[in-house]
């Protein structure tokens, strides 16, 4: 039935769809049960794993749990098997995603679908996707991804402006720059793909319950689910695992403690659009990321969606527990879809004269950073989360699925440091007002012409953690970044040398607008005293009445010997089973049974969950989040001992206070300061550990004292410079739980030579028996302009005599070096032992190059950090400006 034509004015077609008997919400499918019987089986009393959710999700867990020969399988669905997100989805499986962990899930996700797909006579297409660019900014994103891909096992082609409309004429071509080309992705029935994957888990000895109602998820004092109430009666379980889609918040509260499920619904459009012949019989998925939209064959249709700059949530209150994806049907907004209809006729314009077959109004779960949210949750033992697929649940389910079985069946498999791990949330980002915001800008982050930034920070939900000198560096000029809802100065516009312009141009992939602010600032920390906001750190105590219990415990669950004196601070790793980093902290030795330990911000919850999944039963160790507790300023330069010795009556000469050292001192009026001799950066200088409520006092004095030693604030992005000249790695780039300590350069902080036990040692042992597959280095760019040519961002790949052997896993300039720097992992290809070896780094006749789009540069290697000298750098340096403290 023709219900009306797109119109080139989206009002027009408003006013035509609305005059003719158009049905809103029309459904593209309907739901029944995996077999198409209608026998309800009995609840049992007890099944090892219980899943909640009957979407593609929760049956590809089912799948592959029973593929693995776990049978006793329960799977329950409030409603009827596929009628989620499943009952709409576009079937689009696309691989290509900003992270390599969901990139590789959907890779095996496409090998499953079309293997299940062929071996049981169910359809699939396999189209293809175009990725179009409409800027140069865009383009060069693609080169990259393109020169990341092809090394990462993905088949990706770049296509020239004149090579798109070769192929495909009908797409507008006038600010068209290029194209990517990712011919493996394919579409599928997601419907189809759902009820298959639930028959072969019921053939394994899966139980599915359509119509069961997930009532309470009852747990025991050591919080551990124990059964579930439903509808059908009570069952007990092993493992509970939440995947009921955008009803997985709901789900998250039936337990006690309550579980973070951080998504918010949002409404998702597209419509079906019929012309007369159509574009083309292979047209393939086309993401038009600049103008918000995407399209797919649909028959002799064509399916269009959009990505808005600004979506609609709903379900601010939770979703209904009636409510039914597949029967009931949300009116449309039509001044949202405005936005839709006229990127779709921009992007495609033949789509004017075609005639609408429908429109789908569907409702999808996000989460506030775009990124799947998996893993054992932190709170309770055996509770499992897979939520906030964004738009990308069927493309996801396989992959999840077969990730979900691999961690229930084998209990020491863990998720690796990636951004899908869900133990990257704090409270924060499970509050609902704060998730709706930030959902609304979510939607569209990585789509239109301002998106193609690296260094791009969400917008929405800002403000809410910040230490006291918030409004100081606010105050003084500060450009915030955003970690884990943290906010953290990066720079500072009040540094900006006198010749500059404060008016910036928006960043891309060149030299940053913020160049010669952080240029400044890292001068200032190289030559005299600066000083950085950093109290986003995570801190916990860790403390006992028995100083043997406490140091038993950190023993085992640290790898470096923690048993020094009082004021000793300590850099260790907390390994996993396998060796690899589920930690990279400091410890403070505060008394003989009383420890602070402190993380990169991003730890918190990961940190406190790992500790206290290792606590011995009936411990006398107390592990408590003292975060908040402290504002955290990094006192950085050659005269940071002047200035501080000017505030306090403790010597700081090296030989009375030494570097790793502590000890709590009184700064101005200030008491109870622990200072710490570190600062993270190779530089001399100071931690300070500030009370929350002196904290303010403490920086007004330094800032005011400060002013005859030329202090300055500074930010996030010198200290960067400075870590990564010094050859320093970062946890969650450089580190993580795949990564050793051996592999790194570290193992000097493991105690491998004492009789001590500690969780990873094993591991250790044999790598270093075996040798190493991979080394962490540095490279310097060597025919490099910053001035003209884009900069590294990380994720490059690095070529060894043309061949690639890794890719950059951070990066930075070094303004002592004058070029900029790349940290990163390298492997060797030409030995069949695979083992790295010192004169295989080093080799002088080895050329190393780095790939920066679909260009090469040369590159200097260093197996260990270079001498930087502290003498006169040669830049200018502006008159200082500082602005009195109110």
């Amino acid at each position: 039935m023709v219900y009306g034509r797109l119109a080139a004015s989206s009002l027009a077609a408003r006013s035509l769809l609305r005059t003719l008997d158009y049905k809103p919400g029309v459904s593209l499918c309907y739901c029944t049960s995996a077999d198409g019987s209608e026998a309800i089986p009995t609840l049992p009393k007890h099944s090892r794993v219980v899943i909640c959710g009957g979407g593609i999700t929760g049956s590809s867990i089912a799948y592959h749990l029973t593929a693995k020969g776990e049978h006793d399988v329960l799977v329950l669905e409030k409603d009827k098997l596929a009628g989620g997100g499943s009952s709409y989805s576009t079937g689009i499986v696309g691989q290509l995603k900003s992270n390599a962990s969901e990139t590789k899930m959907i890779q095996y996700s496409i090998e499953l679908y079309k293997e299940l797909s062929n071996r049981h006579g169910l359809k699939w297409w396999d189209s293809g996707a175009l990725f179009l660019a409409r800027t140069e900014h865009r383009l060069h994103k693609f080169e990259r991804t393109h020169a990341t891909a092809v090394h990462n096992g993905t088949n990706t082609e770049l296509l020239t402006r004149e090579q798109v409309l070769e192929k495909y004429p009908y797409i507008q071509s006038e600010d068209l720059a290029g194209a990517l080309w990712i011919p493996e992705d394919i579409i599928v029935d997601a419907r189809g793909m759902t009820r298959l994957l639930a028959k072969l888990s019921q053939q394994n000895g899966a139980t599915f319950m359509e119509d069961c109602a997930l009532q309470a998820v009852r747990t025991n004092k050591n919080n551990v689910v124990t059964s579930l109430l439903t509808s059908h009666g009570e069952v007990e379980c092993d493992y509970f695992i939440n995947a009921a889609g955008q009803w997985g918040r709901m789900v998250g509260k039936l337990s006690r403690p309550r579980i973070r499920v951080p998504i918010h619904s949002v409404e998702h459009y597209f419509m079906l659009a019929k012309l007369q012949q159509p574009l083309d019989a292979n047209m393939p998925v086309i993401r038009d990321y600049d103008n918000h939209c995407y399209f797919r064959p649909w028959g002799d249709s064509v399916m269009a969606g959009a990505f808005e700059k600004t979506a609609k949530p709903i379900f601010h209150d939770g979703v209904p527990e009636t409510f039914s994806c597949a029967r009931d049907k949300i009116t449309e907004d039509w001044d949202q879809l405005q936005f839709s209809l006229e990127n779709v006729i921009r992007s495609i314009p033949s789509l004017t004269a075609a005639t609408m077959d429908g429109v789908v109004t569907g409702t999808e779960p996000f989460s506030p950073d775009r990124h799947w949210i998996l893993g054992q949750v932190p709170e309770l033992h055996n509770y499992y989360l897979a939520a906030g697929f964004c738009g990308a649940g069927t493309a996801a389910a396989g992959g999840v699925g077969k990730r979900l079985a691999e961690l229930i069946l084998d209990e020491k498999r863990i998720m690796w440091h990636d951004p899908v791990d869900v133990k990257r949330f704090v409270g924060l980002h499970n509050n609902i007002k704060y998730l709706r915001e930030r959902v609304q800008e979510v939607v569209g982050f990585e789509y239109g012409t301002g998106a193609a930034r690296p260094d791009k920070h969400f917008k929405t939900s800002r403000a809410l953690r910040v230490s006291p000198l918030y409004t100081r560096c606010f105050k003084a000029g500060a450009a915030f970044g955003e970690i884990v809802g943290y906010e953290r100065p990066m720079f500072f516009h009040s540094n900006t040398p006198e010749e500059e312009s404060p008016n910036m141009r928006e960043t891309r992939y060149g030299k940053p607008h913020y160049f010669d602010i952080v240029k400044t600032e890292y001068i200032s920390c190289r030559e005299n005293v600066c000083l950085v906001d950093m109290s986003s750190f995570a801190k916990v105590e860790i403390r006992s009445d028995s100083a043997k219990d406490v140091t038993d415990f950190l023993q085992y669950v640290c790898a470096n010997d923690i048993d020094r004196p009082t004021g000793t601070v300590i850099h260790s790793a907390m390994l996993n089973d396998r060796g690899g980093y589920e930690n990279d902290c400091s410890l403070f030795r505060v008394e003989e049974s009383r420890f602070m330990v402190v993380s990169p911000a991003p730890q918190q919850t990961r940190n406190l969950w790992w500790l206290r999944e290792h606590l011995p039963a009936h411990s006398t160790v107390q592990i408590s989040d003292i975060t908040s507790m402290y504002t955290v300023l990094n006192v950085i330069g050659p005269k940071a001992r002047e200035l501080l010795g000017e505030l306090t009556d403790i010597s700081l000469k090296v030989t009375d206070f030494p570097h790793m050292f502590g000890k709590p001192l009184y700064v101005a009026n200030a008491g109870d300061v622990i200072a710490m001799r570190l600062t993270h950066a190779g530089e001399d200088g100071f931690m300070l550990y500030i009370p929350s409520e002196y904290a303010l006092h403490v920086y007004d004095t330094l800032m005011s004292v400060g002013k005859h030693y030329g202090v300055r604030n500074a930010g996030y992005y010198a200290l960067k410079s400075l870590r990564t000249e010094r050859f320093f790695a970062y946890w969650g780039s450089d580190l993580g739980a795949d990564v050793t300590p051996l592999e790194c350069g570290r193992d000097h902080w493991c105690k491998l030579s004492s009789d001590l036990d500690f969780i990873g040692r094993d591991a250790l042992m044999k790598q270093r028996t075996e040798g190493i597959k991979r080394k962490f280095i540095m490279l310097t760019l060597t025919d490099h302009d910053e001035a003209t040519d884009n900069f590294p961002w990380a994720g490059e790949p690095i070529f060894r005599n043309g061949r690639h052997v890794g890719n950059v896993t951070s990066s930075a300039y070094g303004y002592t070096l004058g070029c900029n720097v790349c940290l990163g992992f390298i492997r060797n290809y030409e030995d069949e032992s695979g083992i790295v070896t010192f004169s295989y780094i080093t080799d002088k006749n080895a050329k190393y190059e780095i790939a920066i789009g679909n260009r090469r540069f040369s590159a200097k290697i260093y197996a260990y950090p270079p001498k930087i000298e502290a003498a006169n750098l040669g830049f200018y340096l502006p008159t200082m400006r500082v602005e009195p403290q109110g």
